[in-house]
């Protein structure tokens, strides 16, 4: 019962992630604590230490997070939600996402594990290429991008208007309610 429940609010707060995102392009930070919160009932508790500080910690602190993260998902037998905050705050640092979309994904990979993980990164790369696509950006564009990736360069220099940057936490809400949603139809299924 506790996971219906649990299924039930995530999929209210992904909603409201997804809304957030879409309409104002931020998410507020009740949103994203409420999320994080129900995504951790049931983890263990170092879970909840760094998540904890991945959200009190400055942006140049954070990064002291990612072998303390790789670390716990080692010892406690979870890499999943290690490596998403090990994707998360470095996208962050590099200031490719922003911090919401770091924590929606460790949000999603805290709810569905690996699952969340890779198809939360799978369709973040479909939506961008969709979306690239879609604006008909220039080749020239995407290797410009793709070199800065590979390079592992900030994008502290390159001003994005904020209506072509791609919704990453909406696209992350869509991962979770869908996820969530074939978690409540194998419950109900099973209910029969």
């Amino acid at each position: 019962m506790l996971n219906f429940l649990l299924a039930i609010a995530l999929s209210v707060l992904w909603l409201a992630v997804l809304y957030s995102d879409l309409r104002y392009r931020r998410v507020t930070i009740p949103v994203l604590l409420a999320l994080l919160i129900v995504s951790l009932i049931g983890r263990p508790w170092p879970w909840w230490l760094i998540t904890g500080a991945m959200i009190l910690l400055p942006r140049r602190w954070t990064i002291s997070l990612v072998p303390i993260g790789l670390g716990a998902g080692l010892l406690l037998n979870d890499l999943a939600p290690g490596m998403a905050i090990v994707v998360g705050i470095w996208a962050w640092v590099m200031k490719w996402w922003a911090g919401a979309d770091a924590i929606v994904l460790v949000a999603l990979t805290l709810r569905s594990g690996w699952a969340g993980l890779v198809a939360g990164l799978a369709v973040m790369l479909v939506a961008a290429v969709v979306l690239f696509l879609k604006r008909r950006q220039s080749p020239a564009t995407l290797l410009l991008a793709l070199h800065e990736a590979v390079h592992v360069q900030s994008r502290d220099t390159v001003v994005i208007p904020t209506e072509s940057e791609l919704p990453a936490a909406a696209v992350l809400a869509v991962v979770g309610i869908g996820l969530d949603l074939v978690w409540l139809f194998e419950v109900l299924g099973g209910l029969r």
